[in-house]
């Protein structure tokens, strides 16, 4: 492996001390009287030998590194995919860089990640967490971290938190199920439970149903681990199947699983909405393009991200007034023809 070039290396091939060099490199040469010779020499030799500032070093030195975390349970899962895509323009057009990491829905493989990055001086990190409680990310707002949470949040959490109102959007999906006239639903939840956008989706919904005097059976929770999508959702329709008791509503409470339920009825030819109405919390942009297209309850993911980013820069620039900021932003029912069993 060939050695790293160093500003001292450069200097030493000029003749030049290491401090003539870096205040050419920083920008700071005019102010210091080194002549426009010696600043072309060295700019020049820098970019012949091809060197390259060690960032970390530098983060030591400065407190900075000018670059961001963000961690959620999947990447490739679209919801974060947009987030993330949306993180890193602002990132850029802000003069930051941002690292991206998936958890797989790991507690502890989601500490690790976190403690990667805060021993590499990130200077501030945005987390979707499948943490139980506050403790960790309370730890971490008491040491000073900048750190705001997104999508997921937790009693007593000291950090600023941006999700959305994952109850209503659920109350929702409920009264339009009952207004189509489904009686008997089938709820997907992924796993873990306990995560607050899981447990307010599922509370929102069953509450509805059961106060409109429909009966939720502990059996039509399904709970989805992270890596068994697909055989979790198969398994479930065939039990369902084998019983004599197919639902006729399906709520996937993420787009991932809406997206296999859809697989899993039509290679069981299933007429969707007509014998099933499906419909997702999360819309994607392929939703609106599949025969039959998706309803979904929408996310406001522009705004999501726009407001976590501030309220990160805020922290980060220590213009936060020292209290949690929880913002919940609404959601929207986008109904399309996967649940619409009655005719228009």
């Amino acid at each position: 492996m060939a050695k790293k070039i160093s500003l001292a290396d450069v200097a030493a091939s000029l003749g030049l001390s290491k401090t003539v060099v870096s205040m050419v490199k920083n920008g700071k040469a005019d102010s210091y009287g080194i002549s426009k010779e010696t600043q072309r020499r060295v700019l020049e030799r820098i970019d012949e030998m091809n060197y390259r500032p060690n960032a970390l070093a530098q983060g030591f030195r400065t407190g900075k590194t000018h670059t961001l975390g963000l961690i959620v349970s999947d990447i490739s899962n679209g919801f974060y995919s947009r987030i993330a895509r949306k993180l890193e323009d602002l990132a850029w057009q802000n003069g930051y860089n941002m690292v991206i990491c998936s958890t797989d829905e790991q507690v502890e493989k989601e500490q690790k990640q976190i403690e990667f990055l805060l021993d590499r001086q990130i200077d501030g990190l945005i987390i979707s967490s499948s943490q139980a409680d506050c403790n960790y990310a309370n730890k971490l707002m008491d040491a000073g971290v900048p750190i705001v949470f997104i999508d997921r949040t937790f009693p007593g959490l000291k950090s600023p938190s941006v999700s959305v109102n994952n109850e209503e959007g659920a109350r929702l999906v409920a009264l339009h199920l009952m207004d189509q006239g489904c009686t008997d639903f089938l709820v997907f939840a992924n796993s873990p439970v306990h995560m607050s956008s899981m447990d307010q989706r599922i509370r929102g919904f069953t509450n509805t149903i059961l106060e409109a005097g429909f009966c939720f059976p502990p059996n039509r929770l399904v709970v989805v681990p992270f890596s068994q999508v697909e055989e979790t959702v198969r398994n479930s329709l065939n039990d369902c199947w084998q019983s004599g008791r197919m639902p006729d509503a399906i709520f996937g409470l993420n787009n991932v699983i809406t997206a296999e339920v859809m697989n899993q009825l039509k290679n069981r030819s299933i007429s969707i909405p007509e014998e099933i109405a499906v419909i997702s919390f999360d819309d994607m942009a392929f939703f609106n393009l599949t025969q039959p297209s998706v309803s979904a309850v929408g996310q406001p993911i522009k705004q999501i991200s726009e407001t976590a980013f501030q309220l990160l820069i805020q922290q980060m620039n220590k213009h936060s007034t020292g209290e949690a900021v929880h913002v919940q932003l609404p959601v929207t029912l986008i109904a399309r023809e996967s649940s619409l069993k009655k005719s228009s």
